[in-house]
């Protein structure tokens, strides 16, 4: 590009000389002279213009150079530093899912920890509510102080808060005083009610939880032993002061030993604490029948109650229907040979007045036929089905009850042994198994229900039977005899 500006100056300076050479011809050198120095001056001018341009033109190459390499350096500190926040966030979220995952499990252990807690908690309130529940059928020695520690207990278990320690050590304490009062005795001097009603002043002999006596100190001297009921409905212990053979005597001395102070003596001692008959503690022999259906009706429980209440109603029943059958049939055979006298004469006047004689079916459906003999067959079976319609009913009358009650009897008894067997079970649960005089109890209740129901169902449904066929048996010869009749009266109808 320089050189070809410099062709562009040399061709403007020729120009020039040529035109100066052509106007002054007189002095054409020095013409030319000037034109050159005006044209190198020119020349010189431009050159410097351009390098000026040339040297802005590089000096901004070199300044643009210089920023495009600054920004590179920019970028590629920019991308080192993005790759370490990059590395930097990677990092932070992986020990924030560490964290989270960390979180979540430590809410999974204590949600399991508090479901553990929240599951002991309520199984000891469950121990804490049977051991109260079973204070009321133990051994009945320091029931007042046991109860109210397990009172104290149910109480630290309340609220949203539960004080689990101070109640685990009231339980055990309540519990050890039960194994206290197992393995001491005493011997005190206190106001006894015996069995017979009287309030005396008497020694009371314990030893554990296994034998209680009392002995009157003065007057008649009685003495009563603490014995086992066997019975789940009412009380589990009970005094028993009239015993079977002996047994007051060698309690008497048993407790007499140890006001004395003496190391042994022989007691009467039921080692299973079960209520004996007969020849056990209690005397069984003078109870009257009164007495033993009492205490059988007793043992089962409520549903007896409207299981004899079936019987008496099916009772009832059958008396009913063998009255009303008593007074509405006849013999036959014999009935209808007098009347068969005034048919074969046509007497039906004489007829209608000796069937009126009677009350029966019968003889009211033969009445029927004889005033209507005069008449009409159709007047006549009218007639007689009017009759019919009377009797018939009558004769089925309550026997569809009285079915209901024999079928209605067995399913009181099932109830009544599904109440025994849950009686049985509530006890178990309470009381446990070891001792099967208490569950007892529940099994005579099952099986009394049981048997009630099938010993009332049996015969009613028997009695029913022969009822219905004695019914079907009077309405069939109450049809007979009236066709009959009819017959004999309009032989062609």
């Amino acid at each position: 590009m320089l050189g070809r500006n410099l062709g562009f100056v040399s061709l403007l300076a020729l120009l020039v000389a040529t035109g100066a050479i052509a106007k002054d011809e007189a002095s054409p050198a020095e013409a030319l002279r000037r034109e050159v120095i005006s044209l190198e001056s020119l020349r010189a001018e431009k050159l410097d213009a351009l390098e000026r341009r040339e040297a802005t033109r590089w000096d901004a190459r070199y300044k643009s150079v210089a920023q495009t390499r600054e920004s590179e350096d920019r970028i590629r500190e920019l991308e080192e530093a993005f790759g370490r926040l990059s590395g930097d966030a990677a990092r932070l979220e992986e020990e924030w899912v560490k964290a989270r995952n960390t979180a979540d499990e430590s809410k999974e252990a204590l949600e399991t920890a508090r479901e553990g807690y929240d599951g002991f908690v309520a199984q000891f309130r469950g121990k804490v509510d049977e051991a109260a529940g079973a204070v009321s059928s133990d051994f009945p020695i320091g029931l007042e102080a046991r109860t109210l520690a397990y009172s104290k207990v149910s109480q630290s278990l309340t609220g949203d808060k539960p004080e689990v320690f101070a109640a685990l050590k009231l339980y055990w304490s309540a519990r050890l005083t039960r194994l206290d009062l197992t393995r001491s005795r005493s011997l005190e001097s206190r106001p006894a009610l015996l069995e017979d009603g009287r309030n005396v002043p008497a020694w009371r002999l314990r030893l554990g939880t296994v034998f209680v006596a009392e002995l009157e100190k003065e007057g008649q001297g009685a003495s009563q032993i603490l014995l086992r009921t066997g019975s789940l409905q009412g009380r589990t212990f009970a005094w028993r002061q009239n015993l079977a053979g002996g047994n007051n005597t060698l309690l008497r001395k048993a407790v007499q030993a140890a006001v004395q102070g003496k190391e042994t003596a022989l007691i009467p001692f039921d080692v299973l604490q079960f209520r004996s008959t007969g020849s056990g503690f209690t005397q069984g022999e003078s109870e009257t029948i009164l007495a033993r259906f009492q205490a059988w009706f007793k043992a089962g429980g409520v549903t007896l109650y409207p299981l004899f209440a079936v019987g008496f109603l099916a009772l009832f029943l059958v008396v009913e229907r063998l009255v009303y059958y008593g007074r509405r049939s006849t013999d036959t055979e014999k009935f209808m040979a007098g009347y068969r006298v005034f048919a074969d004469h046509g007497d039906w006047e004489a007829a209608a007045v000796y069937a009126a004689r009677s009350e029966s079916s019968l003889s009211r459906t033969m009445r029927a036929v004889a005033e209507h003999a005069g008449g009409t067959r159709d007047a006549a079976e009218r007639a007689v089905q009017e009759v019919l319609l009377q009797e018939i009913p009558g004769h089925e009358k309550r026997l569809s009850l009285l079915a209901a009650t024999g079928t209605a009897s067995p399913l009181l008894g099932l109830l009544g042994t599904v109440s025994g067997l849950v009686t049985l079970f509530k006890t178990m649960n309470q009381l446990g198994a070891s001792d099967p005089k208490l569950l007892s109890g529940g099994i005579s209740e099952a099986l009394i229900n049981a048997e009630t129901g099938l010993a009332i169902a049996i015969p009613v449904l028997l009695i029913h039977g022969w009822l219905q066929e004695r019914s079907d048996a009077m309405n069939a010869t109450l049809s007979s005899c009236s066709l009959e009749m009819l017959n004999k009266i309009w032989p062609e109808g």
